[in-house]
């Protein structure tokens, strides 16, 4: 790994804090950072991402969300953390999107989706298909002194062994890292932000005992979560929000998710296989690590749950945009399709082809147990948020159905082939709907995508283009490119009433308002101004998406008038600009009117 120490954590964090320019201390920005996400998520059109490393804001890296590399912060054994510099992770935000807005609820069988899935994946819990001699259970622990959350764990675990899925090493092991946790908490309780942020992972544990999913194959991650939160909150400052966290060992990704603690990022993790299979097949600065790979995809494989008896997934276990843990995503389900399939063949592992086997059924099960839905053109719509049947996201659908179509070629897989083929239909008539004439959209009528999500969104359908998946990606990859290089275009039309004219300059009466109007091509802040030899009389500067607009202005003397239209686009953060001016005449009202009369 390519690692660079940086002297201290608050240098690494500046740049990635949204209020850190007022030097506030670490924990204080971090709780403005955290209560400024769901507001700033949803008025920010032309800022840049909220979380960006420090190697990654400004634009240039922002136009590059798969590959560029990031901080990211490792975890001692101790708790003892260092920011290094890691070239295959991929940047927070070409991976962690903004917050859903106003998400529908969900309906079900019994009035809550989250008991459709915990029944489904509890019912179909694997066992063991030869279990060792199984060992004695440790006696029942007495009710007495213990909360109903904490007898719900304990029994979760009890079950776990007597079925045979965990030995007794294991379930202490487990039973220590609870143990270890909540006397953390107590400690922290009042030292602010971490003791508030290891409490909401225990609550979250309890969550899942007391609701019946605490199952065996969840009990890796769950408890590998609960272990790196107490670990890195017992001695660790606050990081940045989406910031990258990496036990010291593991090649497994987790990210900081305000209130939530710092939680096992799938998406992020398979994006780093890609990265570190791409150093291997293509002429990259980067040294080929193959033993990364391939630890990367084994732990992977380690925490993938059994969500159903028809399919595994790697699962997201917190609280995010109303959506209840465990929730899935079709874009992290297809990343690791593709990762896998692709560490296959280069490492000669076939055995990972059948890890990704087990996890198609995710493509072939409803919302929100899978993430199959009915898409807004009445086609298959595979969804990034398995709790959001209504939130459409064009990116995230591309980019699964790229993963099923490599995972189809690679593996020779005709499941997934079908499954690729099937919404591959949807997802060509809904691209041209992410197109709004200067940029694109995040979501299906939703609001404008960031720099960082436009790029991300062009870099997709042009590989859907390179796969030949249909010409409409070839289109738009070039339409979604040019809105990113081109500058603001200016068109200035005639006044209403008054002919047009082009060689000499129009005449307007002095005292009356005259409406300039214009087209303007893109989200751009605008400025007009009027001057008069060299003295400026007016200038107006305002914000204008792409349309038709007018400004007012009104000469009070006879004389000539410049008037200037000036553009700069916002969208890119490239500050391209476009200029138009005009020469205007003002006379008297009797002047006027004389040199117009028959």
């Amino acid at each position: 790994m390519n690692k660079r120490l940086v002297p201290t954590w608050a240098g690494i964090t500046r740049g990635r804090r949204l209020v850190r320019r007022g030097g506030l201390p670490t924990r204080a920005a971090a709780l403005l950072v955290a209560a400024a996400l769901p507001v700033a998520a949803a008025l920010l059109v032309a800022a840049a991402p909220l979380v960006v490393p420090a190697a990654a804001s400004g634009a240039p890296a922002a136009a590059r969300p798969s590959g560029g590399g990031s901080a990211v912060v490792v975890l001692g054994e101790r708790g003892v953390v260092r920011i290094a510099r890691d070239r295959f992770a991929p940047p927070p935000a070409s991976v962690a999107g903004p917050r859903p807005a106003r998400l529908p609820r969900l309906a079900g069988p019994t009035g809550s989706p989250a008991v459709v899935v915990a029944r489904a994946a509890t019912a179909s819990a694997p066992r063991a298909a030869a279990p060792a001699p199984r060992p004695a259970a440790p006696a029942r622990p007495r009710a007495r002194g213990k909360s109903k959350a904490e007898r719900a764990l304990r029994a979760a675990l009890a079950s776990a062994l007597r079925g045979g899925h965990i030995d007794l090493a294991r379930y202490r092991r487990y039973l220590g890292i609870w143990t270890r946790a909540r006397a953390t908490a107590r400690a922290l309780k009042r030292r602010g932000i971490a003791g508030k942020e290891l409490s909401a992972v225990l609550r979250s544990v309890e969550r899942l005992a007391l609701a019946g999913r605490l199952i065996p194959s969840r009990l890796p991650l769950v408890f590998l979560e609960l272990e790196v939160n107490e670990r890195f909150w017992r001695s660790s400052r606050v990081p940045a929000a989406r910031a990258w966290v990496e036990p010291q060992g593991s090649e497994l990704l987790f990210a900081y998710f305000p209130g939530e603690g710092i939680r096992f990022h799938p998406l992020g993790t398979f994006k780093r296989a890609n990265l570190l299979h791409a150093a291997c097949v293509k002429a990259l600065s980067e040294p080929c690590q193959r033993e990364r790979l391939a630890r990367l995809l084994d732990e992977a494989g380690d925490v993938a749950s059994q969500r159903s008896r028809y399919f595994r997934a790697w699962e997201y276990m917190f609280r995010f945009g109303g959506g209840n843990p465990p929730w899935i995503s079709g874009m992290a389900q297809a990343t690791a399709l593709q990762a896998y399939a692709r560490a296959a063949k280069l490492l000669g592992r076939p055995d990972y082809l059948r890890i990704a086997a087990r996890a198609l059924g995710a493509f072939a099960t409803r919302a929100p147990l899978g993430v199959v839905a009915r898409g807004p053109l009445g086609g298959t719509h595979y969804l990034q948020y398995s709790f959001a049947p209504r939130l459409f996201i064009f990116n995230a659908f591309t980019q699964a159905v790229i993963g099923l179509h490599d995972f189809a070629q690679l593996a020779g897989d005709t499941r997934a082939a079908r499954f690729a083929a099937t919404a591959l239909g949807e997802l060509r008539a809904e691209i041209p709907h992410s197109d709004i004439g200067d940029w694109s959209l995040y979501s299906w009528q939703g609001r404008p995508s960031t720099p960082a999500y436009h790029e991300l969104l062009r870099e997709l359908v042009a590989s859907a283009c390179a796969r030949g998946l249909g010409e409409v990606f070839c289109t738009y990859a070039d339409r979604f490119r040019r809105y990113q290089t081109e500058p603001p275009r200016i068109d200035l039309l005639q006044p209403p009433g008054e002919p047009e004219t082009q060689d000499q300059p129009p005449v307007v009466e002095v005292g009356r308002t005259v409406a300039i109007r214009f087209r303007l091509s893109k989200l751009s802040a605008v400025e007009f101004t009027v001057t008069r030899g060299n003295r400026t009389l007016l200038r107006r500067l305002t914000t204008r998406s792409r349309g038709t607009w007018t400004f007012h202005w009104r000469p009070r003397t006879p004389g000539s008038y410049t008037l200037v239209i000036a553009a700069k686009e916002l969208r890119t953060g490239r500050g391209l600009r476009a200029r138009r001016s005009l020469q205007v005449e003002a006379a008297a009202p009797e002047q006027n009117t004389a040199g117009t009369a028959p």
